[in-house]
Formats: structure tokens, C-alpha cells, sequence
């Protein structure tokens, strides 16, 4: 099984267009702003819509308007006293989509099975409509009339008040401009967007796929009746994984870092992004092996030798204490003791370090010397980074060392999709060829997947 192509529409700079995947790399090559990230952005949204939540900039902006004129039609047949008829057909035109188009084969079709078109379909392509649509119209409705309601009023007794600090000026035909949320539609969904929207995936028709025409794509039309696939058919079939742009390397981060961190964490940090795989994938604490208890006494012993060195250095200084009358009788008394974790190790700024072989001009080469990471060129902590994070969405996937442990797995998801982001940034030339060819091997390095 394999993604074939995906159609974006209605998002962002991306009106309507189509973008072939290869089977195993696909690389976006273009000038600036010609809709690279947002395509990037669009399979984010869409394929992994728990991590990357949806703005209303997602809306290209030549719909605005007709959002805009929606939500006043609702306030003229208010004041009109007519009744709104609320049906999602004068929205779909606006409404982001993702067409998601598969290849998959006759012994495949279980990972697929609510998706399937018709009951005579076989095997082959297979296509799914990812949209972003009002949850409830009803609702959505009533919540915008209700905040306009509340807008009027309050511009209303705004202006009253104005009117009774002045009551000898004269009436202005024109009031000064007083603007309150909502203006319009538009702008109550940039507020309210993730509340009455939701990501609803609909069974498209092979049969009706149509080529692009002159480099737009014409994605095929719903059918007035089409209802909506129950549950997420996405989940357990392709697993998204994303490495973002790549920016400051070397720099400490602000706050307090988070040990318990995926290694694809926002850490810019090569020594961050270790920590995380090493909690995820290595730590013996978690769901140990037989292999892992030799590690385990060890700690637990240093723990021990450390405890009773920490006892014996504060004795005259708790025994100080205790002479002052306090803790008394019942009180408790004072003692210090460690929790030493594995992980404690790579929580400090040396912990990555690089290597450097030093040969005089002699010839002879010189003890091994070790620079901090922060001190190698970001080209390099670039293409170390990426593979690391690259090994490590390889073992979620595949449920690798701690990852297989806990929760009981029913499946591995046949389609492993990684999006990178810039991988070029601060990268040589002919590293970026290397990396390129590369990537997609150390995705595929485990016996299940040779």
C-alpha cells in the first residue's frame, strides 16, 4: 500500500491543486511562496489533526467574502423575521479539503475496509475526502446570533452613555465608529474555530477521478447525500510524523526542560532531542528486560554509596540542629537522600560532545579532544539531528525497545508518512544529496520492513 497523490483544495494559497507522492521520497522544489509549506502544512492539518489544529488563515483568502456574506444573510433574515435555512451546501465551496488517493492491494483491504466504495471493489486505487465543516450548523448558528446580539447591545448602551454625560451636545447623524467583536462571521471564527469545526472524511468514487486541467486539479464532487464515515478511517492506517524547520541550534531554551519529551520534540537542542529518545526508547526504568537489571543495580548501588555519604557529611549539622530543641520529641527528623535516574546524565550542558581527532604537524596524532555541541557548525548538529529524529519515529512506528511496552498494540499502520520541513537549511550541497538518498533508509532499517 502506498499514497498515490493527495488534491488539496480551499487551503491557504492552494486553491486546487494536485501533488504526485512517490513511493518512497518525494522532495517540493519552487520559488519562494509558491506553496510549498502549504502543502507541507495542508498534510499536516489534515493527516494529523491532534497535533496541528486549524486556523481560520487556513481559509484561502479569496473566500472571506463569501463567509463574510453568509454570516450577514443570517443577520438580514433575522431582522427580516425569516426563518435561515441551515445547510452546509452554501459552505462547501469555502470548506478546506484533502483528498487522500490510494494504492492497495487485494490482501490489504482490512486496513481499509471503511473506506471501500462499492461491495464489488477489489483492490487498486481507493481515494477518501478529508473537510473541514461546521460540526453543527444549528449550534453554529445560534452561538454567532447570540455574540452578535450581545455586540449590538453593547454598542447601543455605549453610545446611551455617551448621550447622558452630554446631554446639552448636539445629536451627531453620524456616530463615532465603535467596533465589537464580532464584526462578522469571519471574525467569530477566529475565535470560536476549533468549537463548532471538525476534520469529516467522505468515500470518494474511483471511477470518477478526472486528470488536472492545465495544472489545476478538479477534485470530483460530493453527492448531496453523501454521510460522513463514522470514526476516524485514518487511524491505524498511516502514522505522520513531522520534523520542522530547523532553527538556532547550539542555543539553550527558555523554561523548564521536560524529561519525559518526545524525541521530535520543538528542543532545538541536539542534547534535548537524545534525552527524549533515550526516555522513550532506552530508559531500563521502563518495562525492563532481563538485560537491563545489571544497569539497575548498578544504579541502585550508587544510590545506596551516595545515601550513606550524603548521611554522614550533614550528621554534625542535623545533630546542630536537634541541639536547638528542634524537631522535638515527636517531631520528624531531618535526613537527605538521592533519587538517581539514568536520565540525569544528559541533563547538563555537556553532555553531547563531539570527538575531534587532532594531528600535529608531525604527523603524530594527538590525545582525542571534545568540543561541546554548541560549538560545531549548524550544518553538522542539522544532519545529526535529523537522522536522530528519524531513527526515533522509525521505533514509534515500529514500536521499537520501551516504545513496545504498555499499552497493547493491535497493528503496526501500513503507510508511515514523514514530513521534513527545510531539510536543506545550513547543509552543504552535497550533504543535502546525501541526506536525501539516506533518509529514507534509516526510515526503513528494521528487519520487518527490509
Amino acid at each position: 500500500m502506498h499514497i498515490e497523490f493527495v488534491e488539496i483544495a480551499n487551503f491557504r494559497k492552494l486553491l486546487s491543486t494536485r501533488v504526485d507522492l512517490s513511493v518512497t521520497t518525494t522532495l517540493f522544489v519552487g520559488a519562494n511562496n509558491s506553496g510549498k509549506t502549504s502543502a507541507m502544512l495542508a498534510m499536516r492539518r489534515f493527516l494529523s489533526p491532534r497535533r496541528c489544529v486549524f486556523e481560520m488563515h487556513d481559509f484561502t483568502l479569496c473566500h472571506w467574502p463569501a463567509i463574510i456574506a453568509l454570516g450577514e444573510s443570517w443577520i438580514a433574515a433575522r431582522d427580516a423575521e425569516e426563518v435561515v435555512d441551515l445547510v452546509v451546501a452554501p459552505w462547501v465551496s469555502s470548506l478546506p479539503t484533502l483528498d487522500l488517493w490510494l494504492h492497495v492491494e487485494t490482501g490489504e483491504l482490512h486496513h481499509v475496509r471503511d473506506l471501500i466504495p462499492t461491495l464489488d471493489w477489489e483492490g487498486g486505487r481507493l481515494g477518501v475526502r478529508l473537510r473541514y465543516e461546521p460540526k453543527d450548523l444549528g449550534l453554529l448558528y445560534k452561538d454567532f446570533m447570540g455574540a452578535v446580539a450581545d455586540a449590538e447591545a453593547m454598542k447601543s448602551a455605549a453610545i446611551a452613555l455617551v448621550a447622558a454625560e452630554n446631554p446639552d451636545a448636539d445629536p451627531q447623524p453620524d456616530p463615532p465608529k465603535l467596533t465589537i467583536w464580532p464584526s462578522n462571521l469571519m471574525d467569530f471564527l477566529g475565535k470560536r474555530l476549533s468549537t463548532h469545526f471538525t476534520i469529516r472524511a467522505y468515500p470518494l468514487d474511483p471511477a470518477k477521478l478526472v486528470p488536472p486541467a492545465k495544472a489545476q486539479a478538479r477534485p470530483q464532487d460530493l453527492p448531496a447525500a453523501s454521510l460522513a464515515i463514522e470514526g476516524d478511517p485514518l487511524k491505524g492506517l498511516i502514522r505522520v510524523h513531522d520534523i520542522p524547520a530547523q532553527r538556532g541550534f547550539g542555543e539553550e531554551q527558555s523554561g523548564d526542560e521536560d524529561d519525559e519529551a518526545p524525541a521530535a520534540s520543538s528542543s532545538n537542542r541536539l542534547s534535548d532531542q537524545l534525552k527524549g529518545y533515550y526516555s522513550k526508547h532506552l530508559d531500563p526504568t521502563k518495562g525492563p528486560d532481563p538485560k537491563d537489571l545489571g544497569a539497575l543495580q548498578a544504579i541502585e548501588a550508587a544510590q545506596d554509596a551516595f545515601d550513606r555519604r550524603l548521611t554522614e557529611s550533614f550528621t554534625a549539622a542535623f545533630t546542630e540542629v536537634e541541639g536547638m530543641g528542634y524537631p522535638g520529641v515527636t517531631d520528624p527528623r531531618p535526613r537527605v537522600s538521592t533519587r538517581l535516574k539514568a536520565i540525569d546524565g544528559l541533563n547538563h550542558s555537556a553532555a553531547v560532545s563531539f570527538e575531534v581527532d587532532v594531528i600535529a604537524e608531525d604527523g603524530v596524532a594527538t590525545p582525542v579532544l571534545r568540543l561541546p555541541e554548541g560549538n560545531n557548525g549548524l550544518g553538522y548538529q542539522n544532519l545529526i539531528s535529523m537522522i536522530f529524529r528519524l531513527m526515533s519515529f522509525r521505533d514509534a512506528w515500529m514500536r521499537v525497545g520501551k516504545a513496545s511496552k504498555g499499552a497493547t498494540i493491535v497493528s503496526t499502520e501500513p503507510l508511515h508518512l514523514v514530513l521534513v520541513e527545510e531539510p536543506e537549511a545550513h547543509l552543504h550541497a552535497h550533504v543535502q544529496q546525501v541526506f536525501i538518498k539516506k533518509a529514507y533508509d534509516v526510515l526503513r532499517a528494521h528487519d520487518d520492513l527490509i
